[in-house]
């Protein structure tokens, strides 16, 4: 079974972007793809459209204000990460019909895509927890927003001898 990748290891301070002001589903899509761009070293409208394409298949958003929009990307050598927390929640497709206002954005090789399934059910899993939640929503930085997730990440993954 692939081996599914932290995020913290792939999410760093100048990928956690707080308050941004975004005002729709395709501007979050753009500026998702505009920073994972440059973090990767990949054309942005390379990044945009496999993004675009993932999010046609059906929404990305989870409920309770939470969408992980993610796609496989060719020619992509590492997994990057980047987290949006709105200043004002946007309407993303959820099954809740609630809008979202975090939005956990993953791009992975497309020739890895088991390890991308296995860390999407991870951080699905991760974010159930309501407390963990109002604190990413309340953190008063990147840093705090990032120390909330690797708490979060270090109580579920199993220690030797558990399953």
């Amino acid at each position: 079974m692939p081996e599914a990748v932290s995020l913290t290891k792939i999410l760093h301070d100048e990928d956690v972007l707080l308050d941004a002001a975004i005002d729709n589903k395709a501007a979050l899509l753009a500026a998702a793809a505009e920073h994972l761009g440059r973090a990767t070293g990949l054309a942005h409208d390379v990044v945009l459209k496999a993004l675009t394409d993932r999010e046609k298949l059906g929404p990305t958003a989870i409920g309770r204000g939470i969408a992980v929009p993610h796609a496989g990307i060719d020619g992509l050598t590492a997994p990057a990460a980047v987290c949006f927390r709105l200043a004002h929640p946007i309407a993303f497709g959820a099954s809740d019909n609630n809008p979202v206002d975090l939005v956990f954005v993953l791009v992975w090789p497309s020739d890895k895509r088991s390890g991308l399934l296995a860390t999407l059910g991870g951080l699905c899993k991760m974010l159930r927890a309501e407390t963990l939640l109002q604190e990413v929503r309340k953190a008063s930085s990147r840093a705090e927003i990032r120390e909330i997730l690797a708490d979060a990440a270090a109580e579920a993954t199993p220690r030797p001898g558990e399953s």
